[in-house]
């Protein structure tokens, strides 16, 4: 499972690693809707409301080697749940390239200064790894993760690693 906030290179990252591995690459949104999980829309947000319930129950059918990517890929169980992390002030450059409501910016950057998503996935999932990926490019990055799942070695990358605490006063 590939997971992060919008703007950290999920996708990318994600499409390399399966080519790389030769896994099959599901793109949470994407599967969603194929499987009929789309339960509305945020129209606050702009983003569809998945059911994550179903969503977790339909993915854990899937038999055989799977990346799974989305920003709500940690909500389900996996071998390794990679969390993938961006200093602040790049993610909010890289979502006002976007057509983003301010709103809808500020919001993601402040769940990644407080670890939004990284806090959820160690909740359900006891594999958890971070990876800031700031100044590495989306290649470096899914080789990290290769080397991870062939090696099953974690270290450096065990969650607590990335802290954006001193970003919460410029953010909030």
């Amino acid at each position: 499972m590939i997971s992060g906030t919008p703007g950290t290179g999920k996708t990318q990252v994600a499409g390399i690693l399966a080519k790389k591995l030769s896994f099959k690459l599901i793109a949470v949104n994407d599967f969603a809707e194929a499987h009929g999980l789309i339960i509305g829309n945020d129209d606050v947000r702009g983003s569809l409301v998945i059911d994550e319930e179903k969503l977790k129950a339909e993915i854990e059918k899937i038999s055989g080697d799977v990346v799974v990517e989305g920003h709500l890929a940690h909500f389900c169980s996996a071998d390794l749940v990679v969390i993938l992390r961006t200093n602040p002030a790049e993610l909010e450059k890289r979502l006002l390239s976007r057509d983003w409501s301010p709103e809808k910016i500020s919001e993601n950057v402040e769940a990644e200064i407080l670890d939004v998503i990284l806090q959820e996935a160690v909740e359900v999932n006891s594999n958890v790894v971070e990876i800031d990926t700031t100044d590495i490019d989306a290649g470096y990055v899914s080789k990290v993760i290769s080397n991870m799942v062939r090696n099953k070695s974690y270290g450096v990358y065990r969650p607590g690693k990335v802290s954006w605490e001193s970003y919460f006063d410029r953010f909030s």
